[in-house]
């Protein structure tokens, strides 16, 4: 892992302007201040660690899921990527604070407070900003500098505990601002949850080669693995873990109805550590070997 956590958006041509600052990183977090127009790269967006942003001053628009989405300052910013963001711009007395933190040490800070607004994760990650007042981001700002000072002194016996109380201070901050937000509209879970599990759907169906855990899976749609599991069994019959199973089969005996396609290749491009962990994988969804099924079907194996 680098030394620093870098935000992975910010065009070069912003820091070779002075448009970026990063006012302190370590190995579990970077805080950069961006000033001017168009300082986000929009081509480098994608997954990667947890990411955020405190607009200060100006306006950053995008479109989203087909909605052209314009914030105004003072507005705090998700970058969660359940659907894909195109076209970002910032606008020239643009100003805002990015927070990027190793996704683990992130995991970690959410764990504790993470039932404490549960049941607004899935509805908030669908348009995941909100307006702050003018109190609130005062309160951020402080909290940013505190943690900046907190950041730059390595020799700081309890650094770790210290960054990890004050990002979840900056969380519960946010999340009361999302609740002010929120507070009078009724929650349908039932409604709630069959948006979640059609979302989980496509997410299997365009991620099943890269991604085989229901961890990664639970964590894009905000809720815990137990709980996508419970709801996917209760509404499918089959937990979250087979439904990924059986996607990912399907891929499996496409590539290997290929006799162009080694079993080796196969491992390889759908992700598995090597060639021994996808032939245990495939024999325990189908009962035969990758060798097997390839013979089944009349076809001659390339290892």
């Amino acid at each position: 892992m680098k030394e620093n956590i870098i935000f992975q958006w910010i065009n070069d041509k912003s820091i070779a302007n002075r448009q970026v600052e990063i006012l302190a990183a370590n190995d579990k977090m970077t805080i950069l201040k961006a000033q001017g127009e168009n300082v986000i790269c929009p081509d480098l967006l994608e997954e990667s660690h947890p990411t955020f942003l405190f607009l200060s001053k100006g306006k950053l628009n995008f479109w989203m899921n087909g909605d052209y989405i314009e914030i105004q300052a003072p507005s705090h910013i998700d970058f969660i990527l359940i659907y894909p963001w195109k076209k970002i711009k910032t606008s020239k007395d643009f100003e805002g604070y990015f927070v990027t933190t190793e996704q683990s040490f992130f995991i970690k800070v959410s764990a504790s407070i993470r039932s404490k607004f549960g049941g607004l994760i899935y509805q908030y990650a669908q348009k995941p900003f909100v307006p702050l007042n003018e109190e609130t981001i005062q309160r951020i700002i402080l909290f940013l500098h505190l943690l900046i000072a907190i950041i730059k002194q390595p020799e700081y016996h309890f650094r770790y505990e210290v960054m990890e109380n004050m990002l979840r201070t900056l969380q519960l901050e946010i999340w009361n601002a999302v609740f002010e937000v929120y507070k009078n509209e009724v929650v349908d879970e039932q409604q709630l949850w069959s948006d979640i599990l059609s979302h989980f759907l496509h997410l299997v169906r365009t991620n099943c080669r890269y991604h085989h855990e229901v961890k990664w899976y639970a964590n894009q749609l905000c809720v815990s693995s137990d709980a996508l599991s419970a709801r996917a069994r209760r509404t499918y019959d089959k937990s979250a873990g087979q439904i990924i199973d059986e996607y990912l089969m399907i891929e499996a005996k496409a590539y290997l109805q290929n006799p162009s396609q080694s079993i080796q290749n196969i491992a390889e491009l759908l992700c598995f550590s090597d060639q021994a962990s996808f032939c245990k994988f495939f024999k325990r969804c189908c009962g035969i070997s990758p060798s097997e099924f390839k013979k089944a079907q009349g076809l001659t194996m390339r290892t």
